[in-house]
């Protein structure tokens, strides 16, 4: 029989504490030795099962409009908590682990990303990117956030001299071009998100309609 506890595998509330990939609301979509992203959604009034943060994570809000949740952390009273839309966080987890569970107050479903920052990459930049139309808006000892805002017809030309984690907010028709004719054009939707090694002398262009912005986690 299971233990009354706060580790993984222990009981809480009746349930069994769970590891945050394996919460069945949370969806591993990128897994590797740098980085396990995890796509959070479920719908209103819903709880997730307990389950455990224990590595240093970023959690991006993806939802226009907020969201709002009742967070029951592990020995302590349950308490309203509100992320706004494009918020980013950075949850020191290794040393507080947290052990928790989560309700969906808002009206529509939850729509975040956790990303972990398992690991130091080979390659990292001691000093900030300094970029047009990008943004830092998050800096912690193992990573920064910043955030790509092009308009329609906008074009960057941007080098990331580090390993990095893309994150889409606003989706839109995105042109990448890595020469002069050769690139592709992508149909990019919030909360798509892929894991890049360092990449030079790139050329963005928002050939949509409507504002795209993205995340660019920078692992250090």
């Amino acid at each position: 029989m299971k233990k009354e506890g706060a580790q993984v595998g222990d009981v809480w509330s009746g349930q069994e504490i769970l590891d945050v990939g394996d919460e069945p609301r949370h969806h591993v979509m990128i897994k590797n030795e740098y980085t396990r992203a995890i796509l959070v959604e479920f719908p209103p009034g819903d709880t997730t099962r307990p389950h455990a943060h224990l590595v240093d994570s970023l959690y991006f809000c993806l939802l226009e409009g907020g969201h709002d949740v009742i967070n029951h952390i592990h020995g302590c009273d349950p308490k309203p908590d509100r992320m706004e839309y494009g918020e980013v966080r950075f949850g020191e987890h290794i040393e507080n682990p947290l052990i928790h569970k989560i309700t969906n107050k808002s009206q529509k479903s939850m729509f975040v990303v956790d990303a972990e920052v398992l690991k130091t990459p080979p390659v990292t930049c001691a000093d900030p990117l300094v970029a047009d139309h990008h943004e830092l808006i998050k800096t912690r000892d193992k990573a920064r956030v910043y955030k790509l805002s092009l308009n329609p017809g906008e074009t960057v030309s941007v080098s990331y001299p580090f390993f990095y984690l893309t994150i889409v907010q606003k989706g839109s028709n995105v042109r990448t071009e890595v020469a002069p004719g050769v690139g592709w054009e992508t149909n990019m939707q919030s909360g798509d998100m892929e894991w890049k090694s360092p990449t030079v002398n790139l050329s963005i262009t928002n050939t949509g309609e409507g504002l795209f912005e993205q995340f660019i986690a920078e692992w250090r």
